[in-house]
């Protein structure tokens, strides 16, 4: 676009002083032509990459989940396939369940054994309290039969506990999609054994829920930029098509001010700091936004902020430039 500027004010050099000769050819006037066309199309350059900032550095953005189940075990059945859409609860592989199902049959034969002495000790302390009552039986045994029914309740109850557990671990044998989404690149197949270990996940879900496009900008032409401002957008995916939306989310930060904890001193450069700040985009129609694939590239992301708005057109015209030359990307 700078190109494009210069050889229209270069034009005017034919103009005014070939074709018109408004004015002379002489040292002094070219150089005043020269000087105010650097200081014209510098303010201009200036004011655009201000008010209107464009970047290439944009990608579709979709949460990715490491699929970690809660109990390990034997895969037994794995009924999707790869980038098949599913919904959120719908299965995404079964774990053998045979000693978790022992687990709750062995729980649910104490809890009925606790229920039963529980049931005893009730009748005895019946009948250990009306011998106490008739002078007919010592204290000592209706004491003993409390102690012994406290002991069934607190049974129940711990059993009870541990049941609930186990019919939990039962239940989570079988692995469901957190969202709605589809699992990329799919390996896990029945004979696999999955453990609970988080970096040892089975699968990677990612989520169709959330369409947002991430893209960078430098840390001075991101500073007109607000929540709320419109953004136009073009993919390589997608020649000759722009998307509308808006930004949503300002990360002004980067990895390069994070500073971890050890025993090691900061290190100092002196290089200038060159880092590019997040900014987070919503698609205006979600619908279209579904047609491009998690990490889409875009190829062009224009910002248009609340200040300049004369030079918008400027980025307007040099995205859908862009949206065309798309065309002519080699496959």
């Amino acid at each position: 676009m700078v190109a494009v500027l210069s050889m229209i004010y270069g034009s005017f050099y034919f103009l005014f002083f070939k074709k018109l000769k408004l004015f002379a050819t002489t040292v002094k006037n070219i150089s005043i032509f020269v000087g105010f066309g650097v200081v014209m199309i510098g303010s201009v350059v200036y004011a655009w990459w201000t008010f209107a900032p464009m970047t290439a550095d944009g990608r579709i953005f979709q949460y990715v989940i490491p699929i970690v189940p809660n109990v390990k075990g034997i895969v037994v059945d794995v009924p999707i396939e790869g980038t098949q859409v599913l919904q959120k609860g719908d299965i995404l592989f079964k774990i053998d369940p045979t000693p978790y199902q022992y687990a709750v049959d062995q729980l649910q034969a104490s809890l009925d054994q606790a229920a039963a002495q529980k049931q005893l000790a009730e009748i005895e302390v019946q009948r250990a309290s009306g011998l106490v009552k008739a002078s007919a039986g010592p204290q000592s045994q209706l004491d003993q039969w409390n102690a012994k029914l406290t002991i069934a309740d607190a049974s129940i109850a711990g059993f009870t506990a541990q049941l609930g557990n186990a019919q939990w671990q039962l239940d989570e044998t079988t692995v469901r999609a957190p969202y709605e989404g589809y699992v990329f690149n799919l390996q896990l197949r029945p004979g696999n054994y999955v453990t609970t270990i988080p970096v040892a996940s089975s699968m990677s879900f990612v989520s169709t829920e959330v369409h947002s496009v991430l893209a960078s900008f430098s840390q001075s032409s991101i500073r007109y930029i607000s929540v709320g401002d419109p953004v136009e957008m073009v993919f390589v995916s997608k020649p000759g098509k722009v998307y509308g939306g808006k930004v949503v989310r300002l990360a002004r930060g980067s990895g390069t001010s994070q500073i971890s904890a050890s025993g090691q001193m900061i290190t100092m450069t002196g290089q200038p700091e060159t880092s590019r700040w997040p900014v987070v985009i919503e698609f205006d129609d979600p619908e279209g936004a579904e047609e491009l694939p998690q990490s889409a590239g875009a190829s062009a992301v224009a910002v248009y902020t609340k200040k300049g708005k004369p030079v918008h057109v400027i980025s307007k015209v040099t995205l859908r430039i862009n949206a065309w030359i798309g065309y002519l990307t080699s496959p």
